[in-house]
């Protein structure tokens, strides 16, 4: 049987910052050692920009965005969750 174990965080930092402090913590391994780094997988800066308060100072609503990384599926959300999981044990 798979099993999939979320981890979900509401953080201050920002989108790309969160999801590369949990997929490090889950590997057991400082972010900087990641490999391949998440700009490799996905733009760090536009992830950024998609979940940035409005031109008016507003914070986003709405919205979510997907992706994997590292063997995990990573979902970044507008009121600043991020979830990974995965489906095989490590």
């Amino acid at each position: 049987m798979e099993t999939v174990t979320p981890t979900q965080s509401v953080s201050s930092n920002s989108p790309v910052t969160t999801v590369v402090e949990l997929v490090a913590d889950r590997e057991g391994t400082d972010p900087m050692e990641l490999q391949p780094p998440l700009y490799d997988v996905i733009d760090p800066e536009a992830l950024n920009a998609l979940f940035a308060p409005t031109s008016r100072g507003q914070s986003r609503e709405s919205g979510q965005v997907s992706f994997r990384y590292l063997g995990y599926d990573v979902t970044v959300r507008a009121d600043g969750d991020v979830s990974i999981s995965n489906d095989t044990e490590r």
